[in-house]
């Protein structure tokens, strides 16, 4: 996996190149924690992300400063459902929010 890393003042874009996985879980969250702590927006790009398993999931759920807002963008119909999927079976998770990100077109 590569990972592109782009900061523009305070908005930060993460671009994962291959799957999001296990294997690739803790790269994910060293790129996420070497962010500079005035970036305080994050989007996940995921146009280059043809598969992201429960791992995904996990990164959205780490523990991070609660002044940084996360989104993400370009969500594949693959990322729609597992996002659409781990709404109905974890309500309470606010995963639905990412699905209005913009470049992620209404779940359906």
């Amino acid at each position: 996996m590569n990972i592109t890393t782009e900061i523009h003042g305070a908005a930060a874009t993460l671009t994962p190149r291959g799957d999001i996985d296990f294997q690739h879980l803790d790269l994910l969250r060293a790129t996420l924690q070497q962010l500079p702590p005035t970036v305080t927006n994050v989007a996940w790009d995921l146009r280059d992300t043809p598969f992201a398993d429960v791992a995904a999931l996990h990164l959205l759920s780490t523990p991070g400063d609660p002044q940084r807002a996360t989104s993400l963008a370009n969500l594949q119909p693959q990322h729609r459902r597992l996002l659409t999927i781990a709404c109905e079976l974890f309500p309470d998770a606010d995963f639905d929010r990412y699905l209005n990100c913009p470049g992620a077109p209404q779940a359906v």
